[in-house]
């Protein structure tokens, strides 16, 4: 779905404002618009941080106005759905779970496409609690990558990530290659071409492929959660995952929330988590990128995504 199309269908959905409401976006459009008529377009940075995926763990992480009069209803619309800088402008103090995520699919939408290279590497460092990772995983998962965890105490440990070529992969005994020995391997990529990028699809393939029984929100939540820690997603590919997750019943809205690293921002939960086991999705505030985890389950926090040429590689 693209921003025109979301649009859409998110202001079918949502009332028009009040008319004061009107009058201020009006007012705001047009002073925006006399300011920078004259103005030279600027430049835009494209360079952005980008998700990974690593072999799958078990479940590690305890672990991103438009006119005048009939118009202007859907130009204060716009206004109240789209943010002044990426995502939506619902205020987070008021924002409900599903509109997070509408406006998660939004600022998706908005940022610049990365095709990864089959040779090229995901990079990730993650704070996970007090501790961090990082790791360096094959795009199409026939070369060797690597994992660096550092404790909060300061040990250290490097574990490689074996490539699958030609069916065979390195044996690994205590996080190292035994040499000379292989195995049978089906590689495990990643990044993945092969998924859903509209709602509709991304609901039936999150339905599939989630462990648990069928309608079971708590498991179509953990894929999600998957998805968002642990694999590179090209931005209509990530919109259609919000989108998806949208449409889980009972979602609910955490504020304040912050994720590990201790930065502050706006939640979302499911009812089949609620307990000593509940798991948060934390957004900025602002611009609705994802930020990590929250939530009495413990935390985790993006702190580098990208896409690298080669192992050790961090920009």
């Amino acid at each position: 779905m693209d921003e025109m199309r979301l649009l859409q269908q998110l202001g079918g959905e949502t009332g028009l404002p009040a008319a004061e409401r009107l009058e201020l976006a009006r007012s705001r459009l047009e002073t925006a618009m006399a300011a920078t008529a004259a103005e030279p377009l600027p430049t835009v940075s494209t360079a952005r941080p980008t998700p990974s995926r690593s072999r799958r763990p078990a479940w590690r992480l305890v672990l991103s106005g438009v006119a005048a009069a009939g118009l202007a209803g859907a130009i204060a619309s716009a206004l109240v759905l789209v943010p002044d800088q990426l995502g939506g402008s619902t205020p987070p103090a008021r924002a409900d779970a599903t509109q997070i995520l509408q406006n998660a699919a939004a600022a998706a939408l908005r940022v610049r496409d990365v095709d990864p290279r089959p040779g090229q590497f995901v990079y990730t460092r993650l704070q996970q609690g007090r501790d961090l990772r990082e790791s360096w995983t094959s795009v199409d998962g026939t070369r060797d990558g690597l994992v660096i965890e550092t404790s909060a105490a300061g040990s250290r440990t490097e574990t490689v990530v074996p490539g699958c070529r030609n069916g065979r992969a390195v044996v690994l005994k205590g996080g190292r290659v035994v040499p000379g020995e292989t195995e049978r391997c089906t590689p495990a990529p990643a990044y993945r071409a092969d998924l859903p990028t509209d709602a509709a699809a991304m609901r039936a393939f999150l339905a599939e492929s989630a462990k648990g029984e069928p309608g079971d929100a708590n498991a179509v939540g953990k894929e999600v959660l998957y998805y968002l820690t642990d694999s590179y997603l090209r931005p209509r590919t990530l919109a259609a995952l919000y989108e998806a997750a949208a449409t889980m019943p009972d979602l609910q809205a955490v504020k304040p929330v912050k994720d590990a690293a201790g930065r502050p921002g706006i939640g979302i939960t499911w009812p089949s988590t609620h307990g000593s086991g509940e798991i948060v999705l934390v957004f900025h505030p602002e611009t609705y990128t994802f930020l990590g985890v929250g939530g009495p389950a413990g935390g985790s926090a993006v702190l580098a995504l990208a896409i690298v040429d080669r192992v050790g590689q961090r920009t």
